[in-house]
């Protein structure tokens, strides 16, 4: 499966879900490497950590992990 991860093309196995995705991450792939605490928008909408579970992932979706930044 071929989504789109930060502006970059990645080829993923076919995860279940969201949830499935980020674990996998965790455990593979050391090329990615999650931030701490992160914000996730799926094709321009944002997805709340509570739904990850339920959130199917497509073939060509757009995913971006925004990471808050602190300044004034």
């Amino acid at each position: 499966m071929h989504i789109v991860l930060n502006g970059k093309a990645v080829e993923i196995p076919q995860p279940d879900n969201l949830q499935d995705f980020f674990d996998s991450l965790n455990r593979n792939d050391a090329a990615i490497i999650l931030p701490k605490q992160f914000a996730v928008a799926l094709n321009a909408q944002f997805i709340p950590r509570s739904q990850y579970a339920d959130t199917a992932l497509q073939e060509g979706d757009d995913l971006e992990l925004l990471v808050p930044m602190q300044g004034g």
